[in-house]
């Protein structure tokens, strides 16, 4: 399993990244993801784990999917239609997790599963 600092700096890694890709600096996408330049510099160093509500406004204000931020993978550009594959893909990835963190992930979907549906008119869109 993965250190929690090293996820933390891949996230912060490919957050920076996918910033500098769109021209934006902190402070720009600090003001679109309603937060401070300094936690965003912070998340991207790797020293702060941002907040649920955080990481939906950056990904929002990138326009950019979670699996990219946090895994470096991008399912919405693989075929969607695959589902049993995805399916496959995610097992795979809980396979090798210990229960606390299998039911952290179980969790978040549920919590973003009702996020979605709440405000499916503006997310994500």
């Amino acid at each position: 399993m993965e250190k929690k600092e090293e996820w933390l700096e891949k996230f912060g890694q490919r957050l920076r990244s996918e910033r500098e890709k769109q021209n934006m600096t902190q402070q720009g996408l600090a003001v679109k993801a309603r937060t401070k330049q300094d936690y965003i510099a912070q998340i991207e160093r790797g020293a702060r784990n941002p907040s649920l509500r955080t990481l939906l406004n950056i990904l929002t204000a990138l326009d950019v999917s979670a699996d990219y931020l946090i895994y470096g993978v991008d399912i919405s550009k693989d075929d969607k239609s695959d589902k049993d594959g995805i399916l496959r893909d995610f097992v795979s990835f809980l396979a090798k997790r210990d229960i606390t963190d299998i039911c952290s992930y179980y969790e978040v979907v549920k919590y973003l599963s009702k996020y979605i549906e709440k405000h499916s008119d503006n997310v994500f869109d």
